[in-house]
C-alpha cells in the first residue's frame, strides 16, 4: 500500500510520455528546427549559414508574399459560409424530420471523402469547356467562366471544395451543441410567446456561442493554412493567384530556399496564432456581456 502511495504521482505522466515523446520529437523539435533555418541562407547546396533577419526582411519587401496573403485573407470568407450552412443542417437534422439519420449520412460523406480526391472531382465539375457548372451556365444563356484559370475564379474553386469538405463535419459540431441546449430553456421561451425566432436568438444562441466560436476559429485556422484543395484543382495556375501555404511550398521545393521558406512559415503562424487569440478574447467578452445581460 505504501509504495503504492509513493508512486501514485508518477502514473499520469507514465501514461502520457509516449505522447509526449512523440510531440517533442516531430513537433517541438521540428518547431525549434524551422524557427532556426528562418535566420539561415539554407539550400540544398548549402548547409545553414546564419544571416540574422535578412529573411524576414526581404519577406517584408516581397510583393509575391501580400499578394498571396491578401488572398488567404480573401480565402478566409469560406468561414462565415461554413458556420451559416453548417448550422442550417444541423438545425434541420436535429428538429427530428423524417430520414433525419439518412440525411445527417449524407451530408456528413464529404468528409470521409479524401481531399485529393474530392479536389479532383470538382476540377471535373468545373472543367471550363466540359464542366456540368458551365454547361448549366451555356444551358441558360450565360458566358462561361474559366474557374481553373482565371483569378478570382481559381481561389473560388478551391474555396468551393473547402467548403464542400468541411461541411459536415461542423454540421456535427454544431448538432452536438444543439443537443446539448436544455428543451426545458426552449419550451419556457415558447411560453413566454418567443417565436421560434425568438427562441434561437434568445435561447439556443447564447448556449451555443462558445461552439460556434470553436468552429470560427477551426474553419478560419484550416482556410489560411490551406494547401491541397489548390495545388489539385487549380494547380499551375500563378503562385500570385494562391495563397501562402502553396507560396512556401513552391519557395520551398520549387526554388529551394529553405531558410527563406521557414520565414514564410514563421510569420504565418505568428498571424494564425495572434488571429486565434483575438478571436478567443473577443468571444469570451462577449460571453461576458450576455451574462451581465
Amino acid at each position: 500500500m505504501r509504495g503504492s502511495l509513493r508512486h501514485r504521482w508518477f502514473t499520469p505522466y507514465a501514461f502520457i510520455a509516449p505522447a509526449m515523446l512523440v510531440l517533442g520529437v516531430f513537433f517541438l523539435w521540428a518547431m525549434v528546427q524551422v524557427v532556426w533555418f528562418s535566420f539561415t541562407r539554407y539550400t540544398p547546396f548549402q548547409p545553414p549559414t546564419f544571416i540574422g533577419l535578412a529573411n524576414y526582411q526581404q519577406l517584408l519587401s516581397s510583393e509575391r508574399f501580400w499578394s498571396c496573403m491578401l488572398n488567404s485573407a480573401v480565402y478566409l470568407l469560406v468561414t462565415p459560409a461554413l458556420i451559416f450552412l453548417s448550422l442550417s443542417a444541423a438545425m434541420i437534422v436535429e428538429s427530428g424530420i423524417r430520414a433525419g439519420k439518412w440525411l445527417r449520412l449524407l451530408l456528413f460523406l464529404p468528409v470521409v471523402t479524401p481531399t485529393i480526391v474530392a479536389a479532383v472531382g470538382w476540377r471535373l465539375v468545373l472543367n471550363p469547356d466540359q464542366g456540368l457548372v458551365n454547361t448549366v451556365l451555356t444551358g441558360v444563356g450565360l458566358p462561361r467562366i474559366a474557374w481553373l484559370t482565371d483569378y478570382p475564379w481559381t481561389l473560388i474553386s478551391a474555396m468551393l471544395v473547402t467548403l464542400w469538405k468541411g461541411f459536415g463535419f461542423y454540421m456535427m459540431v454544431f448538432l452536438a451543441g444543439l443537443l446539448a441546449v436544455p428543451r426545458e430553456l426552449r419550451e419556457a421561451a415558447a411560453i413566454d410567446g418567443a417565436g421560434r425566432w425568438g427562441v434561437f436568438r434568445l435561447v439556443v444562441l447564447p448556449s451555443i456561442w462558445p461552439v460556434i466560436t470553436l468552429v470560427f476559429i477551426i474553419s478560419s485556422i484550416s482556410a489560411l493554412k490551406v494547401f491541397d484543395e489548390l495545388f489539385v484543382t487549380v494547380k499551375g495556375v500563378p503562385i500570385e493567384h494562391q495563397t501562402a501555404v502553396p507560396l512556401i511550398y513552391e519557395e520551398a521545393f520549387g526554388r529551394g530556399n529553405f531558410g527563406l521558406a521557414s520565414a514564410m512559415g514563421i510569420t504565418l503562424f505568428v498571424i494564425i496564432l495572434a488571429f486565434s487569440l483575438v478571436n478567443l478574447r473577443i468571444s469570451r467578452a462577449n460571453q461576458a456581456n450576455q451574462g451581465a445581460a
